[in-house]
């Protein structure tokens, strides 16, 4: 029933098929900020990597006893050079180069059993600014020649599964791809999301999801009229964002407390090789659910097709993956006064003259690491529908109710909130056979126990958003395609958009040129990430 193209909205390339869009950098699934999920390419195939993870191609039940298909293997590389188009930020990137290797193996051991196996290796030089002024540095200061450097190697998928009397059974790393929404899908919660490279990082390439595969066991067979999906998710996975890191700094003009101007340039320029790991230590100190069974997450789906429709019930108990965090006062206010004074003696002998800061001090002395940043954890219960159904020729409606018994939201101060969360979407997709798909959609979410009034850190008690775009395939064999994504936030003010138009000049080649622009207040995502602004070319190599 689900149409094989299907427009990606919000500010990047739309790809066709299902996409997973990313959360917003709060984490968690209300995604203030969205990013595609798979390529034009793969899904008009239908062989891309998440969608074979999510949809596995099973032979019929009456041959799949003697039925072994090939092995198959799979490579790609792809560059992406961007060029900053607002970089008077001195933290902000001014060239980046990133370079992506992916490798992949399908292999059936025999009838009814098959292994998968998927790796990325992710390389990123940059090159910033000249010092702490605000001009472009390329020249060489150093052996690094000025550049910031990035390695990272994920290993996407390694699962075994097999066709078994109660249904089909995976055990290992993957995507559970849920919910039918493009835009925003408050459904899509069983995986943590990818932002450490900041908006651009994460939008700049439509053939790199932001949903990081987890380890999980899942069961799916069929129910009664419809299909059943059980997922057990037995270790517990943070969202990868960097909260000091370039293009995702928390502490910003009009973003996050108010600490000094010394005290947030240093944060934002903290080099990405230790940024990351830094991130993973603050997570550890903050002592998050254990990485064991006994706090994994259970969720389930029931999908049944009734008539021309589909419909499908979610209910989960999971974590929220942003938790309740209290930070202490004293300790802000040293590393402040103390990071503004520099190495200037004076004004460091200044700052013990001032009976608030030595009351600090002797306050701070008898504070633990737990007591400076203290957090608590909470399990969240998520029930939901999504709906889509064939309304008309080539047209296609879509519609998702989601209700969580509790969500962490920050203030503008970083102070936690707890309240319910209610979401809801809807979207209507018009094809024109296969060169022309538009999407439009509209998104809701309202925090109704959080006081009225009270300003969000990147959203809103009661927040709107409206967004969509178009895909179009053109020339011979469908060379060329050209791609317009984009989304208004109503509540906030923000917005995006995001062209790009790709050529597939000769087998296995294929080149992009892109963009991505972006603007609104400070404390809102497009606003966030309004300095990231970048023109992108892609080269990408498939064997």
């Amino acid at each position: 029933m689900r149409k094989g193209t299907a427009i990606v909205g919000a500010i990047i390339a739309l790809g066709a098929g299902r996409q997973a869009w990313a959360a917003s950098v709060d984490g968690g699934e209300q995604a203030a900020f969205p990013a595609a999920a798979t390529s034009a390419a793969a899904d008009v195939t239908g062989t891309g990597s998440e969608a074979l993870a999510a949809e596995p191609i099973e032979p019929s039940e009456t041959v799949a006893a003697e039925y072994v298909g090939p092995t198959l293997f799979s490579a790609a590389w792809t560059g992406v050079l961007g060029g900053d188009l607002a970089a008077e930020d001195p933290a902000q990137d001014v060239l980046a180069l990133r370079n992506r290797l992916d490798l992949e193996v399908h292999h059936p051991v025999r009838a009814g059993l098959s292994v998968r196996l998927a790796a990325r290796l992710v390389h990123r030089a940059q090159v910033g600014h000249d010092g702490a002024v605000y001009r472009p540095a390329f020249r060489a200061t150093g052996p690094d020649l000025g550049m910031r450097y990035d390695f990272d190697g994920q290993l996407r998928q390694a699962w075994l599964q097999s066709q078994t009397a109660v249904g089909r059974l995976t055990v290992g790393r993957e995507i559970a791809n849920w919910g039918v929404l493009e835009l925003q899908s408050p459904l899509r919660f069983l995986h943590p999301i990818d932002l450490s490279q900041g908006l651009i990082g994460s939008l700049s390439d439509a053939e790199v999801s932001p949903l990081v595969p987890s380890w999980m066991v899942r069961l799916q067979r069929e129910l009664g009229p419809g299909q059943l999906d059980i997922v057990g998710l037995p270790f517990f996975e943070q969202h990868r964002y960097s909260p000091f890191a370039t293009d995702a700094a928390m502490v910003r003009p009009g973003v996050g407390p108010e600490l000094s101007g010394t005290l947030g340039a240093l944060l934002r320029r903290l080099d990405l090789r230790l940024d990351r790991q830094l991130s993973e230590a603050l997570m550890t100190a903050l002592r998050p659910p254990s990485a064991t069974p006994l706090d994994g997450s259970l969720a389930a789906r029931w999908q049944v097709h009734l008539a021309s429709m589909e419909v499908a019930v979610v209910a989960a108990w999971a974590w929220d993956r942003l938790p309740e965090l209290h930070l202490d006062a004293d300790l802000l206010m040293l590393l402040g006064r103390t990071l503004e004074s520099g190495f200037d003696t004076s004004k460091l002998a200044a700052n013990f003259a001032d009976p608030a800061f030595v009351a600090a001090t002797e306050r701070a002395k008898g504070k633990s690491l737990t007591d400076l940043a203290t957090a608590r954890w909470h399990r969240r219960a998520i029930v939901g529908v999504e709906w889509q159904a064939e309304v008309g020729q080539g047209w296609m409606a879509k519609a998702e109710l989601a209700w969580s018994h509790h969500r962490v939201l920050m203030t503008t101060q970083l102070q936690p909130l707890g309240s319910p969360l209610v979401q809801t979407g809807f979207g209507l997709e018009k094809t024109w056979g296969d060169w022309l798909t538009v999407l439009a959609e509209a998104n809701w979410q309202f925090a109704y126990e959080v006081p009225r009034g009270q300003p969000l850190l990147l959203a809103a008690r009661n927040q709107w958003q409206v967004g969509g775009g178009l895909l179009a395939r053109l020339g011979d064999g469908q060379a060329w395609v050209a791609q317009l994504g984009g989304f208004y936030g109503i509540s906030l003010q923000d917005w995006a958009i995001a062209p790009r138009l790709s050529w597939e000049f000769a087998e296995h080649w294929r080149t992009a040129l892109g963009a991505v622009v972006a603007d609104g207040p400070a404390n809102s995502p497009a606003g966030f990430f309004g300095n990231d602004d970048q023109v992108l070319l892609e080269l990408r190599r498939t064997f």
